[in-house]
């Protein structure tokens, strides 16, 4: 499911959402990352995947603000083995959600092609 496919929402923006963010999100996988630093944990749902560059990302949407923001993460072997997500740098965050952006404006696009095709 893509971020912006939130049925809650007139303008499919999940910013502007006033129904509950995590009702919406029940049924996606809830991810609790602690900082590093502070200790202090955060909740996201899982919303969307997808690999570019040889390299797999994961869409999340905080669930414990009140205004949910998106965040893309990376998908980085830990040193156990095990999958983990890790923060993007500043170095590639920019490019990473233009991506992400296109993919998205490609998939809408995809739709509206495909709901005009059945209208015929």
């Amino acid at each position: 499911m893509l971020f912006e496919d939130c049925e809650n929402c007139e303008n499919k923006d999940c910013e502007n959402c006033e129904e509950g963010v995590e009702e919406f999100y029940d049924d996606e996988a809830i991810i609790t990352m602690v900082d590093a630093d502070s200790g202090e944990e955060y909740q996201f749902a899982l919303v969307d995947d997808f690999d570019y560059k040889d390299q797999s990302y994961c869409v999340l949407v905080t669930l414990d603000e009140e205004d949910p923001e998106m965040v893309i993460t990376k998908v980085v072997k830990t040193e156990d083995g095990e999958e983990g997500l890790m923060s993007l740098d500043e170095a590639e965050a920019d490019e990473i959600y233009a991506e992400y952006d296109r993919l998205c404006e490609e998939a809408e696009l995809e739709d509206e092609e495909d709901i005009s095709g059945e209208e015929e």
